[in-house]
């Protein structure tokens, strides 16, 4: 384990890169600035955000891709607003999509994180993705089944079962989820 700024300044490295893993998941802080003035290893970033306006989300996910083998698999908890947000942030979703490297974005309730009452997203990303989920992305809306807490709301069991089950087997449920091609 190190301690760093992942963005500025990568610690995971082998052979002088940035190292590359079968399977990243990843909590990274939401909706942070980020400077590039001192950044190392430059080439893991395809498209550059706004260094203000708290726009480092999809800078991580840049980053977890560039630590990804070419058959890697990827989740991160992300804020709704990388699903939305336009500008350099629209560029770079668009680049994902044609990439052919989102599986699935699973929408999950808000009040889920202490601190802050941001709806979020899980955004499942694959190198590999099988010839049957090919240019396709499984939105799974997961945001109204959460049991509410005094500070904080929670996935109950059966909630993470149903998202597993959906997730795991591509179902399309209506309301629920549903498998959407790119052209959409």
């Amino acid at each position: 384990i190190e301690n760093g700024d992942t963005l500025e300044d990568p610690q995971i490295l082998e052979n002088g890169q940035v190292r590359k893993f079968d399977r990243v998941l990843a909590n990274p802080p939401f909706s942070q600035n980020y400077s590039r003035a001192n950044m190392t290893f430059t080439h893991r970033f395809r498209e550059w955000c706004p260094e203000t306006g708290k726009k480092a989300d999809l800078m991580f996910v840049q980053h977890m891709l560039a630590s990804l083998k070419p058959n890697g698999h990827m989740a991160t908890i992300m804020p709704h607003g990388v699903l939305f947000r336009g500008g350099k942030e629209k560029l770079i979703r668009e680049i994902l999509i044609n990439d052919d490297l989102i599986e699935a974005v699973i929408s999950l309730p808000p009040g889920l994180f202490y601190g802050t009452g941001i709806p979020a997203c899980v955004l499942v990303c694959n190198k590999s993705k099988p010839d049957a989920l090919r240019d396709k992305v499984l939105f799974i809306n997961a945001d109204r089944e959460y049991a509410e807490g005094k500070n904080q709301n929670k996935l109950r069991p059966e909630d993470i079962e149903k998202i597993d089950y959906v997730f795991t087997h591509k179902r399309e449920i209506q309301k629920y989820s549903r498998l959407v091609d790119k052209t959409e």
